[in-house]
């Protein structure tokens, strides 16, 4: 038997960061549609957020973001009740 490594390819060739310019097109694209456009103001955050580079390059290990109503939250808006039930949430995640 020989000492050769044998190299393996990703079973599913994705990139592991994603780039904030590739984000805010796709969040972009989002606020056409009309789901997007019920989030508006947190989507509207995000966009800023990125391009201010508050947020940078996102990595699959990196924690979520969560946003309400425009801001971003230390807690998971969706696991405590401090929140509104009317307020918008968004969780940015990889």
């Amino acid at each position: 038997m020989s000492d050769t490594h044998r190299q393996f390819l990703p079973a599913c060739p994705i990139s592991l960061i994603t780039q904030p310019e590739e984000r805010i097109k796709v969040l972009k694209e989002f606020l056409k549609t009309d789901f997007g456009q019920f989030q508006r103001l947190n989507v509207e955050a995000l966009i800023r957020l990125y391009e201010t580079g508050e947020i940078g390059p996102r990595r699959r290990t990196d924690p979520p973001i969560f946003l309400v109503d425009g801001k971003i939250v230390e807690k998971d808006p969706w696991e405590y009740d401090t929140y509104p039930k009317s307020a918008l949430r968004w969780c940015e995640v990889y």
